[in-house]
């Protein structure tokens, strides 16, 4: 293209021209085949996720009873050993979308609502990667790192995947921001050439409106969705705090600092995030809920909860992320903004307390190395070839495009879309088995047999199965414990159950205490409890499978053990009748 003597006229493109510019527009390099192929494996894997037995079903059922009820529960409506310890519902807005989704299209339905929302979660982080750093190729390597890190956390079912879906909008945000907030905006600097220029550029309205507007709403959402809002909000108070610090150390000026247009855009932001996110059922009282909530102490047993061990592989991958980072520090050359040094240090500290928040780390670990990689990357590749100057430099591997890569590319995006679970029925596909949505450790025969046989007293149960049993045993089954109220349920009656689910000394004592009736144990992992409630005097076994073990002292439970066994003992001697000539 060329431009004549008037600036204002521009030659036409020559057929020759026109066809290399259509080219160049169809063509794709290695890098985006790389990045077709990660989202298409990921939309598959997040397809095929089992859904666990534990506290998804929890949820569901506490989305049916508020909508049931039409009012948020103020105790464990589940639990009587709860009773008067006050229920604040985090999660309200999650549950009914569980249940309405789950009234709807069943349990395939909470599978897809899984999929769709995180998947769409790490697309966006991929968008907040590349707004950062402009590469393809190192956004896709980042969204990589991100899921290496995360790996223990990405395949649960909670209300937690709608607090992530959050942090990725506020990421996409910040990195928008983050290409006019610079210390190069507003502030001038005599060793820098660009200065002048960069101080000229002016936030577009569209930025304007998604940080004064958007973020509030987001906030809004995300208070109502998951309590995981407080970590959002940290964030951004973060990067409020990293301005400061940035601005404060430059000029020196107390005044300047305050009076700098982005110190007061992210601190005007923060207060209406924070604005947005009192609009809750508990106003402050969620705030204060959300930030005690780790110092429950009934949370010190549970494994996702205890402190990071750096032996698992949660704390392997914690601390190859650090060594990564201390290496991009050393080699790069770009600024360390002190924002991204704030949130890797808070959120390092909430892993090391406890290793459920690794998820939450990797997502601030890998936004803030984005620059970093973009800087080092190129130039490791620079210094391998070791090109000498003045010598012509050839077109490398991972920068040529083709076509037939675009070609590629929409092949793999197909076959990603076509034969994952979501889809398939929409091209006339079986949709996959109802046995391959739940979770092998599921007990479903279980509650078959309970909601035929439905005991009456006490039931002392594993707590993993307790929200399973709640939502598809019998109605108003007298459980003893359920993931989701292992944090309402007071510190006496948490270590009860501890103690008779490992068998300890004096643990039927403490069975008769509470006036357990039946006992449901879960034969793999509670072996020794297993044996325990065997010789029990007065309790029969009254079913038993591969999973599970009943045994109850209930004249009808035992009754209707017996007269199954008869039955099968009368099935037999006809079976063997029949085989005899």
């Amino acid at each position: 293209m060329s431009v004549d003597s008037h600036p204002d006229t521009v030659e036409s493109l020559t057929p020759v021209e026109k066809k290399r510019s259509q080219r160049e527009f169809l063509s794709l390099g290695w890098s985006h085949l790389i990045t077709c192929f990660w989202f298409a494996v990921m939309f598959f894997y997040f397809g095929n996720v089992h859904i666990f037995y534990s506290d998804i079903w929890g949820h569901v059922s506490y989305g049916d009873w508020i909508m049931a009820n039409q009012s948020l529960p103020q105790y464990d409506p589940f639990l009587s050993l709860a009773q008067g310890v006050k229920c604040i519902d985090a999660a309200w807005l999650s549950q009914i979308l569980f249940a309405k989704v789950n009234a709807g299209f069943g349990v395939r339905g909470l599978s897809h609502i899984f999929a769709l929302t995180v998947f769409t979660t790490h697309v966006l982080f991929w968008f907040a990667f590349y707004l950062k750093s402009g590469r393809v190729g190192v956004s896709t390597l980042a969204s990589f790192l991100l899921v290496l890190i995360a790996s223990s956390r990405i395949a649960i079912i909670r209300p937690e995947i709608f607090g992530t879906l959050c942090v990725a909008i506020l990421l996409v945000i910040m990195a928008w921001s983050e290409k006019y907030d610079t210390l190069k905006s507003g502030l001038l600097s005599a060793d820098d050439p660009d200065g002048p220029q960069k101080q000229g550029q002016k936030a577009p309205v569209a930025l304007l409106f998604s940080l004064y507007l958007g973020l509030p709403l987001v906030f809004l959402a995300w208070a109502n969705l998951h309590g995981s809002f407080v970590v959002g909000l940290a964030i951004l108070g973060l990067q409020f705090l990293g301005r400061v610090i940035e601005v404060g150390w430059k000029t020196r000026s107390f005044v300047q600092t305050c009076t700098d247009k982005w110190v007061r855009r992210w601190l005007v932001v923060t207060e209406l995030s924070v604005c947005g996110a009192l609009l809750n059922p508990y106003h402050i009282d969620l705030f204060i809920n959300s930030l005690t909530f780790p110092r429950n102490p009934n949370l010190k047993d549970i494994l996702e909860w205890e402190p990071l061990e750096f032996r698992d592989a949660e704390g392997i991958w914690f601390s190859l992320a650090w060594i990564l980072m201390l290496i991009l520090y050393r080699h790069s050359r770009e600024r360390i903004r002190v924002a991204d040094v704030l949130r890797v240090g808070l959120l390092s500290l909430a892993v090391i307390v406890g290793v459920r928040m690794i998820g939450w780390f990797s997502v601030v670990f890998v936004y803030a190395m984005v620059p970093h990689l973009t800087n080092v990357l190129p130039r490791m590749g620079q210094e391998n070839q070791g090109l000498a100057s003045g010598l012509p430099q050839k077109i490398s591997f991972w920068a040529k495009k083709s076509p037939v890569i675009t070609a590629f590319c929409a092949l793999i995006l197909w076959f990603g879309f076509a034969f994952s679970n979501i889809t398939t029925p929409l091209f006339g596909g079986t949709p996959r088995d109802i046995d391959k949505v739940y979770s092998e450790g599921t007990p479903r025969k279980l509650t078959e047999f309970l909601k035929g046989h439905p005991p009456q007293g006490q039931v002392w149960n594993p707590q993993w199965w307790g929200d399973w049993l709640v939502w598809d045993g019998p109605p108003a089954m007298n459980v003893f414990m359920t993931t989701n109220a292992v944090h309402l349920s007071p510190p006496r009656v948490w270590k009860d159950y501890l103690g008779i689910a490992r068998a300890s000394r004096g643990w039927q004592s403490v069975a008769q205490k509470y006036d357990v009736s039946t006992f449901v144990v879960d034969k793999q992992k509670q072996a020794r409890l297993d044996a325990g409630v065997r010789r029990l005097k007065g309790f029969n076994v009254v079913y038993e499978d591969d999973l599970s073990l009943v045994v109850s002292r209930e004249p009808k439970l035992i009754s209707a053990a017996k007269q199954k066994e008869s039955q099968q003992e009368i099935k037999a001697t006809e079976s063997e009748n029949e085989v005899q000539p």
